[in-house]
C-alpha cells in the first residue's frame, strides 16, 4: 500500500530502511513537511482555517493570515451567520457590501448601528469566519468546449463535486473551495458562467499541486533523515566541504543547501497594512 503526505510518498524516497513500517515512513514525511511549513510560514495545498476577529466598524476586515486567502465558506458577526451573496474576498481582507443585505432585521438593525458601509460591528473577537488558505488544487481537463472564466463555479456532472476557478490553462484549471465531494475521473464539468464544458482528466479528481522545489525539498530532508551522510549541514558564518571553506551571510532555513535553496524563495512574511 502506498504512503502518501500532502507532497511526497514513499516512491518518491529511494532510502528508506529495511524493515521500516509504513506508520515509520508515513511519520518521516509528515514531519518534513510539518517543517517545511513552518519555515515559508505557508501551506502548498488548500488548509481549513478558522479564525475570530475584532470587529473594526468598517466593511473591510483585514485577516492577518500569511498564507493566502483562497475561499471563505463561512462568515459570522456578533452570532449572526451571513448568507454567502452578503461577502467577498481577496487574498487578505473578506469584505461586506451593504446593499445585499435587505431582508434579515438583525442585520439591517447592525448595519444602521455601523453607520451606512461599516458592517463589521465594533467589539472582541465578535467575528468569525472560517475558510481555506494557502495554495490552490489543480484539475486536469480535456475535450475541451468553451473558455472558463476566472471567478466562475464549475460543477461536475456526475460527482456534483464545485469549486470555484482562481486560474485557466487549456490542460487544467487552478480551483478553490472545492466542496467535500472530489470530481470523478471523466465526468464533465460545466462552468456557471460561461457553459463552458470539458472533461475531468486525472483517476484522483483534484490534486494538491505544490511547487517542484518544494516537492524536491521534501525529498531532500526525508532522504537525509534516514541517512545523515548524504548531505553536509551549514551555519551561518563559515562552510567548509571538499576542502573549501565558504564565508556566508545566509541565515541557514533548514540548514542543508540542498534543501534551503529550493525552500528559500517560498518563504512568506506577513504583509504590513498601512493606514494613512
Amino acid at each position: 500500500m502506498a504512503v502518501k503526505g500532502h507532497y511526497i510518498g514513499d516512491a518518491d524516497v529511494s532510502n528508506w530502511p529495511d524493515g521500516l513500517s509504513e506508520a515509520g515512513i508515513l511519520l518521516i514525511i509528515k514531519s518534513v513537511e510539518e517543517r517545511i511549513h513552518k519555515l515559508t510560514k505557508d501551506y502548498f495545498y488548500p488548509k481549513v482555517f478558522g479564525v475570530k476577529r475584532d470587529g473594526n466598524g468598517e466593511n473591510l476586515l483585514n485577516l492577518n493570515l500569511i498564507p493566502n486567502i483562497l475561499s471563505v465558506s463561512e462568515v459570522n458577526l456578533s452570532g449572526v451567520e451571513l448568507s454567502t451573496s452578503y461577502y467577498a474576498h481577496d487574498k487578505i481582507a473578506v469584505f461586506l457590501d451593504s446593499t445585499t443585505i435587505t431582508s434579515e432585521a438583525e442585520l439591517r438593525y447592525m448595519l444602521r448601528r455601523s453607520q451606512g458601509m461599516a458592517l463589521f460591528p465594533y467589539g472582541e473577537r465578535n467575528i468569525q469566519i472560517i475558510g481555506t488558505y494557502g495554495w490552490s488544487e489543480r484539475l486536469d481537463i480535456d475535450s475541451l468546449s468553451g473558455v472558463f472564466q476566472v471567478d466562475e463555479e464549475i460543477t461536475g456532472g456526475g460527482s456534483g463535486a464545485t469549486a470555484r476557478i482562481v486560474e485557466v490553462e487549456d490542460d487544467w484549471l487552478k480551483i478553490a473551495g472545492r466542496s467535500a465531494t472530489n470530481f470523478n475521473n471523466d465526468e464533465e464539468i460545466t462552468g456557471g458562467t460561461s457553459e463552458t464544458t470539458a472533461d475531468v482528466d486525472n483517476a484522483s479528481g483534484a490534486v494538491v499541486d505544490p511547487p517542484d522545489g518544494i516537492r524536491e525539498a521534501c525529498v531532500v530532508c526525508a532522504s537525509y533523515r534516514n541517512d545523515d551522510t548524504l548531505y553536509t549541514p551549514y551555519t551561518q558564518g563559515s562552510e567548509s566541504g571538499g576542502g573549501v571553506t565558504v564565508n556566508t551571510k545566509v541565515k541557514p532555513l533548514i540548514g542543508l543547501r540542498e534543501a534551503d535553496e529550493l525552500i528559500r524563495g517560498y518563504v512568506r512574511k506577513k504583509l504590513k497594512v498601512l493606514v494613512v
